[in-house]
């Protein structure tokens, strides 16, 4: 029976996701930033003559049990009907020492469809905790981006360019710079009615990416519009968190800021934007209730943001079903119920 490993450098684990299209959510550095905020990564690889399969799993406790959560993962090449066993069992290892009452498996990529889970040891799990769908762009000159985009979304980038936004790459270390983002934050989240983590949270996700995240502000007439923190992990760049102000948020700043994004990520490397999030399924409309503009963003209701980054053009991508490993029946349904797997 092949043996797992569980690799303990990161750019050997880096190096072998990247090779096979891993997700940055998947990457040593996530699980760093991750094990900052009350999770613990366990870092799995398997061969096999079939194939092979990555798994960073992330556990957090809650009293003498935990929850283990595989964000975008796992990862598994070659055959899978081989490879799967093989690595449910490193993962079972796993979790019986960090005493888990089920792991929560959410793939970027499906590995056993949904109808053939019998004989697998999974079934069907919660819902996705990151977004079920996305809007990926390709990174292609500024003159093909700029194209590909919807007319509106075209008008706002240049509009913003004629009336001479300004955009500043900010130190992610500079606590004013994360202050000042924090505070934007707070005031787009009361707005539109979402939680936000704490100020610490943001400013680790800086630190532990360093040069592969960007921290750009956009100003006009020295009035702050807003913030974006985008991530590159190989040929991927993803808009990772955002912010904007209510009495300022015009001029088309938000949308020249995630061209900016695109252009950094493109710069480093990356073939493809990963817009992050946009609601489950198509809204009927886009506009505002009384027709007489597009809809903003207010809770669960995502009108908004869905025109905003379908705007930019590209494909919207599905992620698979998350898939589940239960120890303990019943347990893990109470566990969610509490809230423990949120992030």
């Amino acid at each position: 029976m092949p043996t797992p490993t569980m690799t303990t450098t990161a750019a050997a684990w880096d190096s072998a996701l990247l090779q096979h299209g891993g997700h940055l959510l998947q990457s040593w550095k996530w699980g760093e930033f991750k094990s900052r905020h009350g999770w613990q990564p366990e870092r799995i690889h398997v061969q096999t003559p079939g194939g092979e399969a990555f798994a960073q799993v992330l556990f957090r406790a809650r009293g003498p049990v935990s929850i283990g959560y595989c964000p975008r993962g796992p990862l598994v090449i070659g055959n899978a009907a081989e490879v799967w066993p093989v690595l449910r069992k490193a993962i079972d290892k796993v979790a019986r020492k960090r005493r888990a009452i089920t792991v929560i498996l959410e793939p970027d990529k499906e590995f056993v469809a949904p109808g053939q889970l019998a004989g697998t040891g999974l079934k069907p799990g919660p819902e996705h905790n990151q977004p079920s769908r996305t809007v990926i762009v390709p990174l292609d000159p500024d003159d093909v981006m700029l194209g590909n985009m919807h007319q509106k979304t075209r008008y706002s980038v240049r509009l913003a360019m004629r009336r001479g936004v300004e955009l500043e790459f900010a130190d992610p270390r500079d606590p004013q710079a994360i202050d000042a983002y924090y505070g934007l934050l707070e005031d787009t989240a009361n707005r539109n009615e979402f939680a936000v983590h704490s100020r610490k949270y943001y400013e680790d996700f800086l630190d532990v990416f360093g040069d592969d995240a960007v921290f750009v502000f956009a100003h006009y007439e020295g009035n702050l519009c807003a913030v974006v923190i985008a991530a590159a992990f190989g040929i991927s760049g993803t808009y990772m968190y955002g912010a904007s102000s209510t009495v300022h948020r015009g001029h088309g700043a938000a949308f020249l800021l995630q061209f900016e994004a695109m252009k950094w990520a493109r710069d480093k490397g990356c073939e493809s934007y990963d817009l992050w999030g946009i609601p489950k399924e198509d809204p009927e409309s886009v506009t505002s209730d009384d027709k007489s503009s597009i809809a903003g963003t207010k809770g669960d209701d995502w009108r908004g943001i869905y025109r905003f980054k379908t705007g930019f053009g590209g494909s919207i991508v599905n992620f698979p079903d998350t898939l589940e490993r239960e120890y303990i029946p019943g347990l893990p349904w109470l566990a969610r119920k509490l809230g423990v797997i949120q992030e």
